[in-house]
């Protein structure tokens, strides 16, 4: 027979308190501090938590991923509201959904026409468009920002501002980033970026192609053999063969080589030897970014590729540009 004693022994609950041994401690339920409710069609946000999930399973991708895309979306949509709408330009990889290359990133990058490179200029901007009302479940933390110089390997000065913003459940952290000082030729176009969700576009003024190339063969030519940014050599192997005019792109090159104080020279003189030595780790980044149907497993198939593609641009706009033919 069990010791009575025992029987009366007593357990702590999740709040603290004490319940009898022999008493069932209730289930927990949405009212439970410790619980995250799962989110419903019930409200907006849980419905496109829900939206992008099964997306996510659809597309074979990673539910978060696809979160940090939408809250991306999210800050795009408040930027076309606000006063800010026609002095930020779109670049960077959130505006590569507009030319059907849309790929992971976790910041906006935008360049200021008429803004100074002040930390608390800037910070001032972001949280006047994070705190445009739009209906579509984000909700932006504005109580928890950290703002500084951009430290990392951007070519143009900028500050980096770091936020959160909640979808039903999910808390996303992201970075806007806003550089200055970039010229931008042709000037920026009004350009229609596809969202996730429904056939909404976003029209925001941004980059024109022939601009993003342009920045994206300086930077290859500038960094040389040491390069890392893989994301680059694979955006270009899919955005060179589209519809670009050949005079936007020498002027734009011209433009970016003039403004980073260097010459250009063709892809394969300046990357020579490059394939030998990065093949191994542009496989690895290849295949972590699931990008075997879009780009070749050999790197120097994708150098040549856009070496023949690219040198007549590149020889031109050295001649245009009047320098001499010396890497950047």
């Amino acid at each position: 027979m069990a010791d009575a004693s025992r029987s009366d022994a007593s357990r702590p609950t999740r709040d603290g308190a004490t319940l009898p041994q022999g008493r069932a401690l209730p289930p927990a339920g949405p009212q439970d501090p410790l619980v995250k409710p799962k989110p419903t069609h019930a409200d907006l946000a849980g419905s496109r938590y829900l939206a992008l999930q099964h997306l996510a399973r659809e597309q074979k991708r990673a539910t978060t991923e696809l979160l940090q895309l939408y809250v991306l979306e999210s800050f795009l949509r408040r930027l076309i509201r606000s006063q800010h709408d026609e002095s930020l330009v779109l670049k960077g990889g959130l505006l590569l959904a507009a030319f059907d290359l849309r790929r992971a990133t976790r910041d906006v990058d935008l360049l200021a026409l008429r803004a100074d490179n002040d930390p608390a200029v800037v910070e001032r901007l972001v949280v006047e468009i994070a705190s445009v009302d739009v209906e579509d479940g984000v909700v932006f933390l504005l109580d928890a920002i950290t703002t500084g110089p951009i430290r990392d390997d951007d070519v143009y000065p900028g500050v980096r501002v770091v936020l959160q913003a909640r979808l039903a459940t999910a808390r996303i952290k992201f970075s806007v980033d806003v550089n200055v000082g970039a010229p931008v030729v042709p000037a920026p176009i009004r350009t229609a970026v596809p969202v996730l969700l429904g056939d909404e576009r976003i029209h925001v003024l941004a980059y024109p192609k022939s601009m993003v190339v342009a920045e994206k063969l300086v930077t290859a030519l500038q960094r040389g053999r040491a390069s890392t940014r893989w994301r680059d050599f694979a955006d270009l192997f899919v955005l060179v063969p589209g519809a670009l005019l050949e005079a936007e792109v020498i002027e734009a090159l011209r433009a970016v080589a003039s403004h980073r104080g260097g010459s250009l020279q063709p892809l394969a003189e300046v990357l020579a030897g490059m394939p030998k030595e990065a093949q191994a780790r542009w496989a690895t980044w290849r295949a972590r970014q699931g990008a075997q149907e879009r780009v070749p497993e050999d790197f120097a198939a994708v150098l040549d590729t856009l070496d023949e593609r690219t040198r007549a641009w590149i020889l031109e706009a050295a001649k245009a540009g009047g320098r001499g033919s010396a890497p950047l």
